[in-house]
């Protein structure tokens, strides 16, 4: 009979126990540490979700106007973004047109129609004269104006039309990978 160590002994035990799994308390232990780092998780994913669905409804208004410029200078006419309100709400809508005139918020008849901002989640203000953006076949002949986009979390960038140049900028300070306007 071949004689055992106490090492030897010590690691039978250990092997030999190996397959008994989790017991009902360390089950009860590791759920609940994983059900604090998914709730304290959630809370920062609800203000990242904010953000980026900031960024993206700006940057949508910022190539949806370049789309305006370059239809003008292709198309050699002027085209017009109108941007509109709905009544009792918050909700913006925009549209592309080579007519001076929209019919009411409902843009019916033109080209392109897109959501801007919803009224819950994210905010919309314009400031272009008569709520219309216009552009002409001659490359830097447009109106002057902004569109500020802002979510629930406070965050906010602008959409900027100069006389040479569409940019994107923030009011504030420097935030979301945006220059300070």
């Amino acid at each position: 009979m071949i004689k055992m160590d106490a090492v030897e002994r010590f690691y039978m035990e250990i092997k030999h126990n190996n397959n008994r799994g989790f017991t009902f308390i360390e089950l009860l232990a590791s759920l609940t540490v994983i059900m604090i780092l998914v709730a304290a998780g959630i809370s920062n994913y609800g203000a990242l979700f904010a953000q980026q669905t900031l960024i993206q409804k700006t940057e949508h208004l910022y190539h949806f106007l370049r789309l305006a410029q370059t239809q003008a200078i292709k198309g050699n006419r002027q085209i017009y973004v109108h941007f509109c309100q709905a009544t009792n709400s918050n909700s913006w809508k925009m549209a592309m047109s080579n007519s001076p005139v929209a019919d009411s918020c409902s843009l019916n008849g033109h080209n392109k129609v897109e959501q801007l901002a919803d009224g819950k989640k994210l905010f919309a203000a314009t400031n272009f004269g008569s709520n219309q953006a216009s552009y002409q076949p001659m490359r830097f002949d447009t109106n002057l104006g902004n569109v500020t986009l802002s979510n629930s979390n406070g965050d906010s960038l602008k959409v900027i039309q100069s006389r040479i140049r569409l940019r994107i900028c923030s009011p504030d300070s420097a935030r979301l990978g945006y220059e300070q306007c």
